[in-house]
């Protein structure tokens, strides 16, 4: 591949709001250029700028070693393993600065099958390891010029999805960007440059990742305010069979637990409220966990029922202990909610999971597979005074 050189430097040709930019990123790339390093904003932020999207984060790239960083910044330090960033802080704000990295010489892979780049390099070499071409756009605020040396904004501009160079080789490379490449058609709804055959072919790439990693990266799908797409998005590319095999003959009918539960997660990403992966995947899980062969074997307590399902490894992805515990709480509360006695009553509803549980009786409720009755009356209970909780329980039965 060719590195692309200063004609790729484009000034104000494609106008990005400025008032999008927060001060404190203005004042970091000021200061680095004030101390002659290049320095940009890169990656999804122009991405989202040029969509007239209000991006999440923001990227600055320089020139500048991570020493040089943090002789410039006080309040920052470097972190990274398989990369070294700066965080830099500035007015309460947490920013991310990278040097510019090229192709190590030597191939050196860590053990979650990631290349270890730990290799400093230009602005070309920098572009050249991204990804796509819409993620390889420099942007520098301060004399607003681009750098889009892969003609990124005109494939943001026709709704593309390009691979930097041969897409053979960047998938080979790391195959989780076959993840991340539909991730972005179903956030973006542009269009893929890979054919659903050719999907089929290159998944067999992740066999050879740490399901940790996929974990990390199928958890994006869903988290990031497009969950209820992207559900329909794999299940069109048939990837539901790979690691959520009991969802592959799912309907996906709106009114499903699963996805109401997606819609919620949707919804609460959009009010810029936190979203748990144990949630999402006791949702996720739900169906499968009902037709489990042990959950309607009476002689099992449900904690066995859990305990057996999990063992058995139902999904096909890693799920990490912790949100293990997490989806067996929520399931665990379930028939207690239906106990509305005194005691019982203050007991679930100062359970740690409490809200979490709720939620899902809620969604269980919505769906049609719980009476409605409780849903309700656990809402009433929430923003009732000790008074109404009283008269409350002595209406339970009513």
């Amino acid at each position: 591949m060719t590195a692309p050189n200063n004609s790729s430097y484009q000034s104000k040709s494609s106008p990005i709001n400025a008032d999008l930019i927060p001060e404190f990123v203005f004042t970091v790339i000021k200061k680095l250029q004030q101390y002659d390093f290049q320095a940009f904003v890169v990656g999804g932020c122009i991405r989202d700028m040029l969509l007239n999207r209000i991006p999440k984060d923001f990227d600055v790239a320089t020139d500048a070693h991570p020493e040089q960083i943090t002789a410039i910044f006080k309040n920052s330090r470097i972190i990274g393993r398989r990369f070294k960033i700066v965080h830099v802080r500035q007015q309460r704000e947490l920013i991310e600065v990278s040097t510019f990295r090229k192709k190590p010489d030597e191939v050196s892979k860590l053990r979650n099958g990631v290349i270890q780049d730990n290799a400093f390099g230009t602005i070309e070499e920098d572009a050249e390891r991204r990804d796509f071409t819409m993620n390889a756009i420099f942007y520098d605020p301060i004399h607003e010029n681009f750098f889009d040396p892969f003609n990124g904004k005109k494939d943001i501009e026709n709704s593309q999805i390009n691979f930097i160079g041969k897409k053979d080789q960047r998938l080979h490379e790391d195959p989780i960007r076959l993840l991340r490449a539909i991730r972005f058609h179903a956030k973006l709804d542009f269009n893929l440059c890979l054919t659903k055959k050719e999907i089929q072919a290159y998944i067999q790439l992740l066999e050879d990742i740490p399901y940790s990693r996929i974990f990390d990266e199928m958890m994006k799908f869903f988290l990031t305010g497009h969950a209820e797409r992207s559900i329909k998005v794999l299940k069109q590319y048939e990837l539901l069979d790979i690691f959520f095999p009991h969802l592959a003959q799912h309907s996906l009918e709106k009114k499903s637990l699963l996805m109401l539960g997606m819609k919620n997660t949707d919804n609460r990403v959009k009010e810029n409220k936190t979203v748990n992966p144990g949630f999402l995947m006791a949702v996720v899980l739900w169906d499968a966990f009902k037709r489990d062969k042990s959950f309607n074997d009476e002689a099992l307590s449900l904690d066995a029922k859990i305990k057996n399902f999990f063992n058995q490894s139902a999904p096909n992805i890693f799920i990490h202990k912790r949100f293990i515990k997490y989806i067996s709480d929520i399931w665990r509360l379930q028939p207690r909610f239906m106990k509305i006695r005194l005691k019982a009553v203050y007991r679930l509803s100062n359970h740690p999971r409490f809200r979490a549980a709720y939620d899902f009786l809620l969604l269980r409720s919505e769906s049609g597979e719980e009476e409605k009755k409780y849903a309700d009356w656990w809402t009433r209970w929430q923003s009732a005074n000790e008074s109404t909780r009283k008269q409350l329980l002595d209406q339970k039965d009513e």
